[in-house]
């Protein structure tokens, strides 16, 4: 029975994917610490399109973050 060959542009775009993690840790002093991490998974070769819309998506994504968590750090020391 042979096999029926699929076009690799399509096998890689619907098959593969890239992941890719990086984080950080930041010593604040007085036995305290932050970190941040940043993880992004594309399809291989990726189109402007999907690079664009993940920078956007970052960008956005920060904005939430950055606002619940000095929402959370002030209710934590408020509570102290």
């Amino acid at each position: 029975m042979p096999v029926k060959k699929i076009p690799e542009d399509i096998v890689v775009r619907d098959k593969c994917s890239v992941t890719v993690e990086k984080s950080l840790t930041k010593n604040l002093g007085n036995y305290e610490s932050a970190r941040i991490s940043v993880a992004v998974t594309l399809p291989a070769n990726p189109t402007s399109a999907e690079i664009s819309s993940v920078k956007t998506t970052i960008e956005v994504a920060d904005e939430i973050v950055t606002k619940e968590l000095e929402l959370q750090v002030r209710e934590l020391l408020d509570d102290k």
